[in-house]
């Protein structure tokens, strides 16, 4: 489904997300700003109001993936994960966006992992839900890589690794290209990925520094080389 980059930066870090969906998918909605409690936030979103990556204004940032490798069932009879990074990024910071996992309908969700990054806590968590459990990782503040897919996810997972493992320009501009390129070759396991049914439909990218956040969307296949659309968040309290 989705292939997420975390770089570190100087004054903060950059988050970037390629979505992949079926062709058949509606068309996303470009980012905009809402209210998510208290807190101002920047998200793309469905038709529906749901989405799959964000920041609020307290420097946290989101991005959800699909779990494959757990049982999956019918989405007719499940809640959107759509729902989850709404209504987390409400947050104050980790801890209590830990907590709010409690008030979500957990039970009627398919599985998911999601990405946590805190700019103000320079934190970097995942928290995975197999359908069952919930359960919660801490990384160091380093360069990582996240993969998903629904089409042989064990398999796209060993080839981007691969790919990841050479990959030398860590720095937001080979990023960029990266989520762009055909690597290891064109098709389901490229990190712009193609397929008869399925597609890299978006490119998200959240950039943090000190003073707030600018998140770039593209929508479409990132090979295009399309420019994606920059709308800044301010932080609170900040100028």
């Amino acid at each position: 489904m989705c292939t997420i980059s975390f770089l570190p930066t100087r004054h903060g870090f950059l988050l970037a997300m390629n979505r992949d969906e079926q062709v058949s998918r509606p068309r996303a909605l470009a980012p905009r700003r809402h209210w998510t409690g208290t807190r101002a936030s920047l998200y793309p979103s469905e038709a529906g109001g749901g989405t799959w990556v964000g920041v609020s204004d307290v420097g946290l940032s989101l991005a959800l993936v699909n779990w494959y490798a757990k049982p999956q069932r019918d989405r007719a009879l499940c809640v959107s994960r759509g729902i989850i990074i709404p209504h987390l990024l409400a947050a104050e910071g980790l801890a209590e966006l830990a907590a709010m996992f409690a008030d979500l309908p957990l039970a009627n969700i398919n599985p998911f992992r999601l990405i946590a990054v805190s700019a103000k806590e320079r934190q970097l968590r995942e928290w995975r839900w197999d359908g069952k459990r919930l359960t919660s990782s801490r990384f160091g503040w380093t360069r990582r890589h996240w993969f998903s897919s629904g089409y042989d996810e064990a398999l796209t997972n060993k080839m981007r690794a691969a790919v990841a493992r050479t990959f030398a320009k860590w720095t937001p501009a080979g990023l960029r290209k990266l989520h762009q390129s055909h690597l290891p070759d064109e098709g389901p396991f490229s990190f712009c990925m193609h397929r008869k049914d399925a597609r890299t439909v978006s490119y998200t990218e959240i950039v943090a520094a000190k003073s707030g956040a600018v998140m770039r969307y593209a929508a479409g296949s990132p090979c295009s080389g399309k420019p994606g659309a920059a709308r800044p968040l301010p932080f609170a309290g900040r100028a």
